[in-house]
């Protein structure tokens, strides 16, 4: 199964990629109301020759999950929709510039860890996007780097993390560890965006624990 940007990136595809992200279940827990609402956004680009997703890994000085791979995002300011506050933030953090994303589709809302915010993860391609010219916010952002799809497709780069008796997906990809709410979000959306013959988990193959994960201040 080809993994090129002429087939990932078709027409046909990205029709059955937002058909899929539009089918997602609800992960949210009910009876919770989150203090605040915020979101993501998941940046599709080639490079390469080939589709990859952007992370970034937030800086170290941060009160919160610092020094986590994490996609670029943030709280939801008043009146914005969840689409407006992935691209602003977006843009503060890293510099993408708003009218260089096509929207694909938001996905279903998730819960961060402790239930305060609800995080939303909106699915956008950037267009002729090089990471060198990326303009990282140094106070908030401490590296941009991207993954590509063949990694996702290589068990050897899957792992889990147990989460109240839950096992969460985990991604390898060099010295970087995608987990927690990250590394679900970015399952997810491969679930939705990968042929179900290239993209086959083995999450269970390999256990991390805290420890092994936050001190992923690299």
């Amino acid at each position: 199964m080809s993994l090129s940007p002429q087939v990932l990136l078709s027409n046909a595809a990205r029709d059955k990629c937002i058909a899929k992200l539009k089918e997602l279940p609800a992960f949210m827990h009910s009876g919770v109301k989150p203090l605040y609402k915020a979101s993501v956004l998941l940046p599709l680009f080639v490079q390469n020759g080939e589709v990859h997703l952007l992370y970034t890994l937030r800086s170290s000085n941060l009160k919160a999950h610092s020094g986590q791979v994490s996609f670029p995002g943030g709280k939801m300011e008043e009146a914005e929709g969840v689409v407006e506050t992935a691209l602003r933030e977006t843009e503060e953090e890293i510099g993408i510039c708003t009218q260089d994303v096509e929207i694909w589709s938001d996905m279903s809302p998730v819960h961060s860890r402790d239930m305060t915010m609800l995080i939303t993860p909106v699915v956008g391609l950037v267009e002729n996007l090089d990471i060198q010219n990326l303009h990282p916010n140094i106070h908030e952002v401490e590296e941009i780097f991207s993954v590509p799809m063949s990694v996702f497709c290589n068990k050897e780069n899957h792992g889990h993390f147990m989460f109240n008796e839950m096992p969460l997906p985990l991604f390898l990809h060099g010295k970087h560890k995608i987990w927690g709410i990250t590394g679900f979000i970015t399952h997810m959306f491969l679930e939705c965006f990968l042929p179900s013959e290239a993209y086959k988990v083995d999450f269970m193959r390999k256990g991390f624990t805290l420890n092994e994960l936050m001190p992923s201040k690299l």
